[in-house]
């Protein structure tokens, strides 16, 4: 439990750390000051910093911290998969997929050892349940015939949403080889569940976003908010969608635009600069965002290798983290500690520098 630092913890974790019991977001304390002390840095065994990690070959395209923020899980074009213990900040597991590669990876909601994993094969478009403690794979759930743009885990229930090429969103029971319902649409498609589990967005190839409750999805959506007031550009797809934590707030991204939307009418709250120049990451998708664990800040790459954290609300930018050479692919916020983690060519943890 995280009742206070161990040997060797990340230095700052103390900070921002979970009092003795299961992490929730609300035990996260984030700070203007803390979040503009924030730097590089990687605790060895007797608390001196060291370098970034350098284990991916190649382009990160995954990437996932546990609900409790104690591990975290990478994936790369190089067919590689780490795990990491943020205690320690040490790699803990090295574990190759090479007949169908991972372009996408989410930890179960219960487990450090269970993850659902999307492949990046060209023509066997499966998602993984794959036991890291044996190294194998549980299930090979089957049913999309395009490649897996979105994986999102229900927070409670062995049940999970993808979204793909293919033009459909799956919903899967883990139990089952074979997807439990379908929701077609017009184009490439991305879905996530809300932090309670209650409601699942999708975006199904219109510039829209389209709500569902996760009980009764077969009634149709139960509401849908219209993007194109808000989006610029020839490219209108959504290629990313997540509920704040609070519940209060959806965050969309584009090609060329990171959008703040109130997930209850539906109205633009504010737009985060990332157009000017924004860059791809290798699978063709743009740098994927994310909120704190408190929903005060949203967090995401951006052209020329920054990391930006803005204030959620209002957009106004509190930190730009400099260092990598391209634009980080993924950028996300420890769930339970005071720790952000980037994926360029390396992956860099950054912790205040104060603490």
């Amino acid at each position: 439990m995280l009742g206070a630092p161990v040997a060797g913890a990340l230095p700052g974790m103390a900070a921002a750390m979970a009092s003795p019991g299961a992490a929730s977001a609300q035990e996260v304390k984030l700070s203007d000051p803390l979040i503009k002390s924030l730097a590089v840095g990687k605790a060895d065994g007797h608390g001196a910093l060291r370098d970034v990690f350098r284990d991916h070959q190649s382009g990160v395209t995954g990437m996932d911290f546990t609900y409790d923020g104690l591990h975290l899980v990478t994936c790369g074009e190089d067919n590689s998969v780490f795990v990491y213990s943020c205690e320690r900040a040490q790699r803990t597991r090295h574990l190759r997929c090479e007949k169908y590669g991972c372009s996408l990876i989410k930890f179960l909601h219960n487990d450090k050892d269970g993850a659902v994993a999307a492949s990046r094969s060209e023509t066997e478009h499966v998602t993984k349940y794959w036991d890291f403690h044996e190294n194998k794979y549980l299930r090979l759930f089957r049913g999309h015939t395009g490649r897996t743009l979105s994986i999102s885990p229900h927070p409670y229930e062995d049940m999970f949403l993808s979204g793909s090429e293919d033009k459909s969103v799956m919903l899967w029971d883990l139990r089952v080889e074979k997807p439990t319902a379908k929701i077609n649409g017009q184009g490439p498609t991305i879905a996530s569940f809300d932090q309670q589990g209650l409601v699942f967005a999708a975006c199904v190839g219109r510039p829209k976003v389209h709500l569902f409750d996760t009980r009764n999805f077969a009634k149709g959506e139960f509401t849908c908010f219209d993007l194109a007031p808000h989006i610029r550009g020839e490219d209108a797809l959504a290629r990313f969608v997540q509920f704040s934590p609070c519940g209060k707030y959806l965050l969309v991204r584009t090609a060329s635009q990171l959008l703040l939307m109130d997930a209850f009418d539906g109205e633009l709250v504010c737009e985060y600069p990332v157009a000017a120049g924004a860059e791809a990451a290798p699978t063709g998708a743009p740098p994927v965002p994310s909120f704190s664990p408190d929903s005060q800040y949203v967090i995401s790459g951006v052209a020329g290798g920054d990391t930006c954290v803005w204030q959620t609300t209002n957009a106004r930018q509190v930190q730009r983290l400099t260092g990598h050479t391209s634009a980080p692919t993924r950028a996300a916020f420890s769930p339970a500690h005071a720790l952000v983690v980037t994926a360029a060519e390396t992956l860099a943890w950054w912790i205040p520098e104060s603490a």
